[in-house]
């Protein structure tokens, strides 16, 4: 791992200067303060077609449809220290945009060549959602947790935020102020190991 880290957010949110959009900037601007390189993907701008059919056997899978926009988005996502799931719940999940590329990760994870580059990686969830339950956020982070383990990787942390209106997060300084810790947070924990 580089000595500078490498922070991706890959945003599933269709509605850019939204609410998760502007929680992934804060995070990223947390990540950028402490010294890390820092990116983000609007999957919405990219052509990533929903996985094909594929084997019983994960290990020797083949992604039929290894369309050039989701080969460069597992590109920068491999080259990335922490990987940034950011998106809002919708219909009880992460966006279709998000899930695509998630599924397409499938002829991927368990193949020799990636499993190390998926390992030991830094992972943080961002969502947001326009019920007023708190709990309404485990849509998106409870089952990202499970991805994050099946993938190997290192669980840094959530952020997930009751908003409905587009970029009203900006109103609510203590939800910013948390993305903002938590892409610091991340970037640190990788640059001391």
């Amino acid at each position: 791992m580089s000595a500078t880290a490498r922070v991706l957010v890959l945003l599933g949110s269709p509605r850019k200067g939204g609410n998760t959009d502007i929680l992934g900037d804060e995070f990223l601007r947390g990540a950028a303060e402490a010294g890390a390189l820092t990116e983000k993907v609007y999957l919405d701008d990219l052509h990533i077609r929903p996985i094909g059919e594929v084997g019983d056997r994960s290990a020797d899978r083949v992604d039929s449809r290894a369309d050039n926009d989701f080969l460069s988005v597992l590109g920068r996502f491999l080259d990335a220290d922490v990987v940034c799931f950011a998106s809002p719940v919708y219909w009880q999940g992460v966006t279709a945009q998000l899930k695509c590329f998630l599924d397409r990760l499938s002829c991927y994870f368990r193949r020799a060549d990636y499993v190390r580059r998926f390992a030991g990686k830094g992972y943080a969830i961002i969502t947001a959602f326009g019920q007023t339950n708190p709990e309404h956020g485990k849509w998106v982070t409870e089952p990202m947790k499970v991805s994050v383990e099946v993938l190997g990787g290192r669980y840094l942390g959530e952020v997930s935020v009751s908003v409905y209106k587009k970029a009203a997060v900006r109103a609510m300084p203590q939800a910013l102020q948390a993305a903002f810790e938590l892409g610091k947070k991340c970037a640190e924990s990788i640059q001391t190991l």
